[in-house]
C-alpha cells in the first residue's frame, strides 16, 4: 500500500472494501492500540476516490502535529460530476427559461401581493416582457426579485387562481412551442412517419435534459393528440407547471422558499428535472454510508463494519484511545450512520461496546446531513459522545457562496435542501439541513420538532456553534467562506488542533 494511503479505509459500491484490504485494516488499528488521541476523518460528497486521498495525504500531518493517529474514510459519490455537467446546460435551456419566466410572472403576482387582492382570481401579473427585464439582472451579478419583502402571511393558491393560470398557459404560444421541442427530442431518432412529422412540425428537435419519464408522457400524450397538426400546449405541461407555481407559493406559506428566484429554479427542477440533477446520485450516496456498516455476505466485506468490528477488539483488550469524529459536508451522514452503529452494538449482548467508552468530540464542518438526521444524533448524546462543534457558514456567506453563477445565487447547501432531498416516503422534499443557519435563527415551529429540539440544543451552549467567518477565540474561529473551504482553512485547521489538545 502507497504511505500515503496506510490510514485509509477505501469503500466503493455499496461501502464494500475497495482497495482496502482486511490485512490493512488489522495493521491500521494495531496502530492505535497505544495512540492516545484518535480521529476518524469523513470527507465530503463532492470529492471523489482521488480527492479523497488527496485530502488524507494533505490532513494527516496535521492531526500527527495535534498529537492524534487520523483515520481517513475515503469513499466517492460522482454528485460534483454531475452538478457541473448537468446544472448549467438545464439552466440554459431554452425550455428552462420559458418555463422560468412563466412561473416567475405568476408566482412574484401571488406572493407579493397583500391576501385581500387575491379575491376570485383577481392578482396582478407582471406581462412576460417585465419578468424577462426582470431575470436579465442575472447577467449583472444580481439576484432578481431580491429587493422585494413578501407580506407576513402568503395564502395558499387558490382554486380561482389556478383557473386562471391555467387558461393562461394554455393558450401561450411560446409554451406549446417549447412542448413541441421537448416532444422532438424523443422524435428525432423515431422513423419519419406522418404522425411523427406533424408532431414535431418538421422541426429540427431540440434536446433536453428533462427527466427521460416527464419527456415521456409529454410525448405519448401529444401522440394521442386529436389533431397533431395544431399549435396546442400540452395539458400535461400545463398541469405540471401550475403544480410548480403552487409549490413555490406554498413553499413561502410555510416559510421554506429560499427567495423568489431560487425557490422557482428549484421547483422547476423538481418537477421537470429531478432525475438529471444528482437526485439519484445524492440518494445513493446517503445509503452508501449506512450500507458499509451492514452484515457482511460471504466474500462482501463492507468496509465501516470490518473497521467496527476490528476497533471493538481493541477496545475489548483494554485500549481507550481518546476519539473525535471530524465530517466534512456529506460526511456528517457517515457520522450519524457510524454513531448508529455504535449504538446498535452498545445494546448487542453477544458483542456490547464497553460501558466505559464513549466518542469524545463529534466535529461537523458544513454538515449537508438533513435536521432530522443530527436531531438524530444529538439525542444519542448521553450514551455515545461528550462534545459536538459545528463549523458551518453565516446565512450571508451562505448566499455569496453561489453554486452556479449568473444562474443559482445560492449554495450547495441550499441547492440539497431545496432540490435532492427526500421526504419520508422517498418522494422529493423541502428538507432543513443542520449546516444553514436560515433554519437556526427561524421563528416559530419552522421545521418542526426535530429542529425545535436542535436549535434548543445548540443554543444552550455557544460553543457548539462556530458561523463562519469569525474570530471566536482558541477553537471557535474560522475563516472559510465556502462550503468547500472548511477543510483546508488554516483556521479551521488551528481550532480542530485546539480541540484535539483539550
Amino acid at each position: 500500500m502507497h504511505p500515503s494511503r496506510r490510514n485509509c479505509v477505501h469503500s466503493g459500491t455499496s461501502g464494500r472494501l475497495a482497495s482496502t484490504t482486511t490485512d490493512d485494516i488489522d495493521a491500521l488499528v494495531a496502530r492505535l492500540k497505544d495512540r492516545r488521541r484518535v480521529v476518524l476523518h469523513f470527507h465530503g460528497g463532492l470529492v471523489d476516490d482521488t480527492l479523497g486521498f488527496v485530502t488524507a495525504e494533505r490532513l494527516a500531518p496535521v492531526y500527527e502535529a495535534a498529537g492524534a493517529e487520523p483515520v481517513f474514510f475515503v469513499w466517492s459519490s460522482g454528485l460534483l460530476e454531475v452538478l457541473r455537467g448537468n446544472l448549467p446546460q438545464i439552466l440554459s435551456e431554452g425550455v428552462f427559461q420559458t418555463l422560468l419566466n412563466r412561473v416567475v410572472r405568476f408566482a412574484s403576482g401571488i406572493v407579493f401581493q397583500q391576501p385581500g387582492s387575491r379575491a376570485l382570481g383577481g392578482f396582478t401579473v407582471p406581462s412576460t416582457r417585465a419578468v424577462a427585464r426582470e431575470l436579465a439582472l442575472l447577467r449583472t451579478g444580481q439576484e432578481p426579485y431580491a429587493r422585494l419583502t413578501p407580506p407576513a402571511e402568503v395564502r395558499a393558491l387558490s382554486e380561482a387562481e389556478r383557473v386562471r393560470i391555467t387558461a393562461d398557459l394554455a393558450a401561450d404560444t411560446e409554451l406549446a412551442e417549447r412542448n413541441r421541442e421537448i416532444v422532438g427530442s424523443v422524435l428525432r431518432s423515431a422513423p419519419a412517419t406522418t404522425a411523427a412529422r406533424d408532431i414535431d412540425g418538421g422541426r429540427a428537435a431540440v434536446a433536453t435534459l428533462m427527466s427521460p419519464d416527464t419527456v415521456a408522457e409529454l410525448a405519448a400524450e401529444t401522440a394521442d393528440a386529436e389533431n397533431r397538426r395544431a399549435v396546442v400546449t400540452s395539458a400535461l405541461l400545463v398541469r405540471k407547471t401550475v403544480r410548480v407555481v403552487s409549490a413555490v407559493v406554498a413553499r413561502f406559506r410555510h416559510h421554506t422558499d429560499h427567495g423568489l428566484y431560487p425557490t422557482v429554479v428549484e421547483e422547476i427542477l423538481r418537477e421537470f428535472y429531478l432525475a438529471n440533477v444528482g437526485a439519484a446520485v445524492w440518494d445513493a450516496m446517503k445509503r452508501q454510508t449506512a450500507d458499509t456498516f451492514a452484515a457482511d455476505a460471504p466474500g462482501d466485506t463492507r468496509a465501516g463494519r470490518c473497521f467496527l468490528d476490528r476497533f471493538g477488539q481493541l477496545l475489548a483488550s483494554g485500549s481507550r484511545p481518546r476519539v473525535t469524529l471530524v465530517g466534512h459536508s456529506a460526511g456528517a451522514v457517515f457520522i450519524g450512520n457510524l454513531l448508529a452503529e455504535l449504538a446498535r452494538r452498545r445494546a448487542d449482548a453477544d458483542d456490547p461496546l464497553p460501558e466505559d467508552f464513549r466518542v469524545h468530540d463529534v466535529v461537523l464542518l458544513a454538515p449537508a446531513c438533513t435536521v432530522g438526521h443530527l436531531a438524530a444524533v444529538v439525542r444519542r448524546r448521553a450514551e455515545l459522545f461528550d462534545r459536538l462543534r459545528m463549523f458551518t457558514l453565516t446565512d450571508a456567506a451562505e448566499r455569496a457562496d453561489q453554486l452556479v453563477p449568473f444562474l443559482y445565487p445560492r449554495s450547495l447547501l441550499y441547492f440539497v435542501s431545496g432540490v435532492l432531498e427526500r421526504g419520508p416516503e422517498g418522494e422529493s422534499a423541502v428538507s432543513p439541513l443542520a449546516g444553514l443557519q436560515r433554519w437556526f435563527t427561524a421563528e416559530g415551529d419552522t421545521g418542526g420538532a426535530d429542529a425545535r429540539d436542535l436549535r434548543a440544543f445548540l443554543r444552550a451552549d455557544a460553543t457548539r456553534t462556530v458561523w463562519s467567518p469569525v474570530d471566536g477565540g482558541p477553537g471557535l474561529t474560522s475563516g472559510a467562506r465556502s462550503h468547500a473551504g472548511f477543510d483546508d482553512d488554516p483556521e479551521v485547521l488551528a481550532s480542530l488542533a485546539r480541540m484535539l489538545a483539550d
